[in-house]
């Protein structure tokens, strides 16, 4: 052996302590195993921090937390999206209208003293929107969910119809009053996209604050009625007894008469300057459903000062019919002759009003214009039909009031051609008036959509008014009060055809004031 040479073999007192995680497999295979002897420390397996554990546990809080936050946005979305979509797709049309029916319905009893709210909602008790279609009682058919209110009430109407026709085959001698006491009802359309501009007309007088108007019982007013229903064997009080006897109305709703069928007045308007001893008009008035004839007629509709702004030789008689509620019955006007009974007596009153006694016979024989408004659809088809003066009617102008009877105003313009009609509507009753331009045509009678002056008498005219409320009718149509618009248009009219007397009044020419 040669001094100084190094032994290759490692030896134990010179071997480096194994260190770190391992440290024991390695020690324990450390003889037997001269791989682990050269194997680097680097290959130590990671060992954490003792703060590692928590920051990590802490990061995984954090997002868990975050996670749960951002699912329950999501499906707060998602369910928000569903709802959204159900109400606008997932609601039936029949439902919606339901719904809103009723909702209107509700808005009608908040008349002043009427049904214990406020007077801010006339509109509700005027439009028939919120008037009665069907009985409850009746489910509506799956085929029901596209008919218009007024449809329905066109239907009802219809079934009511024949069987007027019915009992008027057994007793050909007397006509048959075809009215059914149903208020229309009114669903939006599509508006109309223009307005038509009548021909300007100036008021030939101003407002005189000393016109006389006033209140009047009538004995031969319509109501209170204690008949039957027209056609019918029918009860028109066919509830309750004594104090509490009421009339059940087209859709079931029980009406008390001491509350709403027990009114006789009507409201007459003589402006100053009037003279019953050349020739003038009388203005008939037929109010619509939920009013009375102070708050609504006289005060917020202003008929008596249209009719004095005219400036022509006219007066007013509003006769009241029932009393702030959705009704169009016609009460004692369904009797036979029972309108100019009415108006025989409002001669006199008109006499007693006037101070001379012996004008009675002039406001007799004068010449009468119809204008109904709304629900007034109901006692005007009734006067047509049995009231006992058509000689002396020279014009009839519905305010937004056909809903029904379209054949029977059809038969009287084409046996009344010397006479005028005018109907003004908003689109909710577009269709009955397009259905009424039909039947006319029909017929060969001309109409038109225009008034012009001194061209009334003898004409039929349609004048849709767009987009104007139903509650301002009245005041608002084709033109800014459209009563006072008709009257000065009346000059220079022709003789009526029919008309008997030969006096002044027996021709259509309005004097003025």
């Amino acid at each position: 052996m040669k001094t100084g040479h190094r032994s290759s073999a490692p030896t134990q007192s010179y071997q480096r302590p194994p260190l770190g995680v391992g440290a024991v497999q390695r020690a324990r295979h450390f003889n037997s195993d001269p791989a682990l002897q050269r194997r680097p420390e680097r290959y130590v397996a990671w060992a954490p921090r003792p703060n590692d554990d928590a920051d990590r546990i802490g990061e995984l809080r954090r997002a868990r937390i975050a996670l749960q936050i951002s699912s329950g946005l999501l499906i707060a979305t998602a369910l928000g999206s569903f709802l959204f979509l159900y109400n606008v797709f997932g609601t039936s049309p029949r439902v919606g209208q339901q719904t809103a029916l009723q909702s209107l319905d509700d808005n009608a009893r908040e008349f002043p003293g009427k049904y214990g709210a406020t007077s801010t909602s006339v509109r509700a008790k005027d439009d028939l929107a919120s008037a009665d279609a069907e009985p409850l009682a009746q489910p509506p058919r799956n085929n029901e969910a596209t008919i218009t209110p007024a449809e329905i009430i066109a239907r009802g109407w219809s079934a009511f119809e024949q069987k007027t026709d019915r009992v008027a085959k057994q007793d050909r001698g007397s006509k048959t009053d075809r009215l059914a006491s149903a208020p229309p009802l009114e669903t939006p359309e599509p508006q109309l996209s223009t307005r038509p501009q009548p021909v300007p007309v100036s008021p030939r007088n101003t407002f005189n604050r000393e016109a006389k108007t006033t209140l009047v019982d009538f004995e031969s007013a319509p109501f209170p009625y204690n008949g039957n229903m027209p056609a019918s064997d029918r009860r028109f009080l066919d509830s309750g007894e004594g104090a509490n006897r009421a009339h059940t109305n087209f859709r079931g709703r029980v009406l008390k008469e001491a509350d709403v069928f027990n009114d006789r007045r009507a409201l007459l308007h003589i402006p100053q300057g009037f003279d019953a001893n050349k020739p003038g008009v009388i203005v008939v008035f037929f109010h619509g459903h939920g009013a009375n004839l102070t708050d609504d007629v006289r005060d917020r509709q202003l008929v008596p000062q249209q009719i004095s702004t005219s400036g022509v030789n006219a007066v007013m008689i509003a006769p009241q019919f029932a009393v702030n509620a959705a009704d169009s019955s016609a009460g004692k006007f369904w009797e036979k002759d029972g309108f100019k009974r009415f108006m025989d007596e409002s001669a006199k009153q008109f006499a007693k009003l006037s101070g001379d006694p012996r004008t009675a016979r002039a406001f007799a024989k004068m010449p009468i214009v119809i204008v109904a408004y709304s629900g007034g659809f109901g006692p005007t088809l009734s006067v047509l039909d049995r009231g006992g003066v058509n000689q002396r009617i020279r014009g009839i102008v519905l305010l937004d009031a056909l809903y029904t009877g379209a054949e029977k105003f059809a038969d009287w313009i084409a046996s009344n051609r010397s006479a005028f009609f005018v109907s003004s509507y908003t689109p909710h009753t577009r269709r009955l008036n397009t259905e009424l331009e039909r039947l006319l045509a029909d017929k060969s009678i001309a109409y038109g959509s225009e008034l012009r002056p001194n061209r009334l008498p003898g004409s039929v005219t349609f004048l849709p008014a767009g987009d104007i409320s139903h509650r301002d009718f009245v005041t608002h149509a084709w033109a800014d009060y459209p009563i006072r618009d008709i009257l000065v248009r009346l000059d220079n009219a022709g003789p009526a055809s029919n008309a008997t007397p030969p006096d002044a009044n027996s021709k259509f020419f309005v004097a003025r004031r």
